[in-house]
C-alpha cells in the first residue's frame, strides 16, 4: 500500500513538473496570466459546488447548515465557474488585440475579488478561508500582475470584508449565513463547522502554494541566469576577467603546499586583419569558435575565460610545468584547424601564441604577479615568431642554461605518460 501511494505521488509530481513546473509564468503578458487565474477560478469553483452538493445529500447534516441558502449559493458558484471559463475563453480570443493588456487583467483580477468576497461573506468574514483568500491571494497577485491594481482590490475586499465582519457581529446582518447560528457555537457543532471551513479554506491555499512555488522558483532560477550571465562574456560564453580573478583568487585560499596551477594566456595572431580583411562579424565568430574550443577541453577544476579582445586564458588547476606546456601546445594546434567560412566563400583560418606560468599559489596573497608572469612568456612567443608557446620559465632560464624548447617539451617522451587533457 505504501509503495502504491509513493507512486501515486511521484506521478503527481512528475506530472506537475512537466507541466506547471517547465512553465515559465513570469515571462507570460498579463492576459495569458489572466487565463491562468480564470483557470484556478473554474476549479475553486467547481470544488465549492461539490461541496455543497455533498452536504446537500445527506438530510442527516441539513441541521449544521441554511438549507435554502444552500441551494442558492450552489447555483452561484457553478454560475461563477462558468463565467470563469467564459471569460478566461475570451482572454485567449482577444490575447492578440492592442486593448486587451489593458483592460482585460483589471476586470479578471476585480471579478475574482468580487466571487472571492460573495464566498467569504457566505462562510464567515473572520473565517480561515476569508483570511486565506485576503493575505495569501494578495501575495500572488503582487507577483503576477501590475502593483497599483493588486493594491487597490486588496484594499477594496479588506475593507468590504472588515464592514461585512462588524455588520454580521453586531446583528445587522447574518453572520457566515450558510449556517446557522447555533452552528457557529462551536462547542455545540465544531467537528462540522470545523471541516466546512477546512474545506473552503484547501482549494485558495492549494492554489496558492502552487502559484508560489512557480514564481518563487521561477525568480530563483532566473536569479542565478542573471548571475551567471554576469560572469560570462556575451560573445564567446567564456568566463569573463572579473570572473577569473576571482576564480584565481579562491585557488589561492584552498590550495595546498604541494598544488602547482598553470596559468595559460593565449593571444590570436594578426587578429586585427582578419577584421580589417573581412569585417568584424567574421572576427566574431573566430571569437566564438576558439570560446567553443576552450569549453568543451576543461575538466572539472580547470576555468577557460576571455580577457578582452582577442585574448584567452586557462586556469589549470593542479597542473605542473610539464602538463600546462603539454595542453597549452594542444590548444594551440586545436586552434590551427578552425577555420571560418565567410559569405563570400573564403575560409579564414587563425593561429594563436601562448605564454604560460606555473606557480605555487600557497602562501600568495596577489595575482597580479602570477598573470604578469604568463603575459611576459606571452610576450616572448609572439616576438618570436608566433603561433608558438613559452614557457615563463624558459625566461629565467634561458641565460643560464640550455633548455629545450617548448616543441621539445611539449612533444617529448615524458609527454606520453601525461593525462590527456584535450580531446586529440
Amino acid at each position: 500500500m505504501k509503495l502504491l501511494e509513493f507512486g501515486i505521488i511521484k506521478n503527481l509530481m512528475t506530472l506537475y513538473q512537466r507541466t506547471l513546473g517547465s512553465v515559465i509564468v513570469m515571462e507570460w503578458s498579463y492576459v495569458q496570466k489572466s487565463i491562468l487565474l480564470h483557470a484556478f477560478t473554474v476549479v475553486l469553483y467547481l470544488s465549492y459546488t461539490l461541496y455543497m452538493y455533498v452536504v446537500l445529500q445527506h438530510p442527516e447534516w441539513y441541521r449544521y447548515i441554511n438549507v435554502e441558502l444552500f441551494r442558492i449559493f450552489i447555483w452561484k458558484d457553478a454560475l461563477i465557474a462558468l463565467l470563469a471559463a467564459t471569460f478566461g475563453l475570451g482572454c485567449y480570443v482577444w490575447r492578440t488585440r492592442s486593448w486587451a493588456e489593458r483592460y482585460l487583467p483589471v476586470i479578471s483580477i476585480f471579478f475574482y475579488v468580487i466571487a472571492m468576497c460573495s464566498t467569504g461573506y457566505g462562510v464567515g468574514a473572520m473565517g480561515p478561508a476569508t483570511g486565506v483568500f485576503l493575505m495569501g491571494t494578495s501575495l500572488v497577485g503582487f507577483a503576477l500582475f501590475p502593483r497599483k491594481i493588486i493594491l487597490i482590490c486588496t484594499i477594496l475586499s479588506a475593507v468590504t470584508m472588515t464592514v461585512l465582519a462588524y455588520a454580521g457581529v453586531s446583528g445587522w446582518i447574518p453572520y457566515a449565513p450558510m449556517f446557522p447560528e447555533s452552528v457557529l457555537d462551536v462547542q455545540l457543532h465544531s467537528t462540522f463547522y470545523f471541516y466546512s471551513q477546512m474545506y473552503f479554506v484547501a482549494p485558495p491555499a492549494i492554489m496558492i502554494l502552487v502559484t508560489t512555488d512557480l514564481v518563487l522558483k521561477q525568480w530563483h532560477e532566473r536569479g542565478r541566469e542573471v548571475a551567471l550571465l554576469s560572469q560570462l562574456d556575451s560573445l564567446t560564453n567564456l568566463y569573463n576577467r572579473r570572473t577569473v580573478n576571482q576564480h584565481l583568487e579562491r585557488l589561492l585560499e584552498m590550495s595546498t603546499e604541494s598544488d602547482r596551477i598553470s596559468i595559460l594566456l593565449l593571444d590570436l595572431d594578426y587578429f586585427k586583419q582578419i577584421n580589417d580583411l573581412h569585417g568584424h562579424m567574421v572576427g566574431d565568430d573566430v571569437l566564438r569558435e576558439v570560446g567553443h574550443l576552450l569549453q568543451s577541453t576543461m575538466r572539472k577544476n580547470d576555468l577557460a575565460g576571455r580577457f578582452g579582445g582577442e585574448e584567452f586564458i586557462v586556469v589549470l588547476y593542479r597542473s605542473a610545468h610539464e602538463i600546462g606546456v603539454s595542453v597549452a601546445e594542444r590548444i594551440r594546434q586545436r586552434i590551427a584547424e578552425i577555420s571560418v567560412q565567410t559569405r563570400s566563400g573564403q575560409v579564414v583560418q587563425v593561429t594563436t601564441s601562448v605564454g604560460v606560468s606555473t606557480f605555487s599559489p600557497f602562501g600568495m596573497t596577489n595575482i597580479d604577479q602570477i598573470l604578469s608572469q604568463a603575459d611576459q612568456a606571452l610576450y616572448k612567443a609572439k616576438d618570436t615568431g608566433r603561433n608558438r608557446v613559452v614557457h615563463y620559465d624558459c625566461l629565467v632560464w634561458e641565460n643560464n642554461e640550455p633548455r629545450e624548447s617548448h616543441a621539445a617539451v611539449a612533444n617529448s617522451d615524458s609527454d606520453q605518460n601525461l593525462p590527456n587533457l584535450l580531446p586529440s
